[in-house]
């Protein structure tokens, strides 16, 4: 466990090489990494870390700051605790979101991340996407409410394959397995502090600070690659366009029939983008 300023996350390391630090988003965590990883940890240093987004191990400390801003410096502060420098940070949906937000913070562990991957993700206005607008809202209105309806969602997507195939319908093409539906939804059905930390995060995600934020795009000056399913309903390729003309050095990779979870998806060609992006070191 990597203790925190806001309590223990958890983070796996594998491999050895240049250094790539996977960030996941709401109600997923290093298994949305794990094919990749397993492409691409004979080449390169392969680390995951669990944000508190609803399917991490163990809760947050009580009285622990999940505002947006705090969440996104933790993500900064993930690469100091860890000693990480030269880092290519990997991130996915609401994890994206974060490290857009990060870069306006002036946050010194900018200067670790050496290059950025962005696959589908949030940004601008869309934070959270509008299909979630509703249930941020919610968060914020009736929290205690919005964590019994979420540990009753969560709990429905491991007793009933029909009631996960409908909610991976909407973040994968392929679904998943049984193995990753435990992993993403066990934490947040065994413990309502888990529930509890993601409905608190949802309550901070507002367009407003990600748009205040959206100015230091154009100002981040290292290589960024954008990887992108074309078939996502919450990040369109539009936005993902947007993105990629707005950072100085950015290029985009679309992944036809993928959805948000790309790493999930099509994991040869989200590794096989990373690997062309960065460089493996030659012994």
């Amino acid at each position: 466990m990597l203790e925190t300023r806001l309590g223990p996350l958890a983070w796996q390391s594998s491999g050895r090489g240049p250094t790539l630090v996977f960030f996941a988003g709401a109600l997923a965590n290093h298994d949305l990494w794990r094919d990749v990883v397993t492409q691409l940890q004979d080449r390169y240093r392969c680390v995951t870390v669990d944000l508190p987004l609803g399917a991490h191990p163990r809760p947050l400390n009580a009285g622990a700051d999940r505002s947006a801003a705090s969440l996104a410096r933790l993500l900064l502060e993930c690469l100091e605790l860890l000693d990480i420098a030269d880092a290519t940070v990997v991130v996915n949906d609401t994890a994206g979101g974060l490290l857009l937000l990060s870069l306006a913070s002036g946050h010194p562990a900018l200067g670790r991340i050496s290059r950025l991957v962005l696959t589908n993700c949030e940004s601008y206005d869309q934070f959270p996407p509008d299909s979630l607008k509703r249930a941020s809202d919610l968060s914020r209105r009736f929290p205690a409410l919005t964590r019994a309806l979420m540990r009753l969602q969560v709990r429905l997507q491991l007793r009933w394959p029909a009631a996960q195939r409908r909610f991976s319908s909407t973040v994968t093409a392929n679904g998943i397995d049984r193995e990753r539906a435990e992993s993403f939804f066990g934490p947040a059905a065994r413990d309502p502090r888990v529930a509890a930390d993601l409905v608190a995060a949802m309550a901070g995600f507002r367009p407003q600070l990600m748009l205040d934020a959206a100015p230091a795009i154009p100002a981040f000056a290292q290589p960024v690659l954008l990887i992108w399913g074309e078939e996502c309903r919450f990040f369109t390729m539009a936005q993902a366009r947007r993105l990629a003309a707005d950072f100085p050095h950015a290029t985009l990779v679309s992944v036809p029939g993928a959805k948000a979870w790309v790493p999930v998806d099509n994991p040869a060609a989200v590794a096989g983008a990373i690997a062309e992006f960065v460089p493996a070191r030659v012994a």
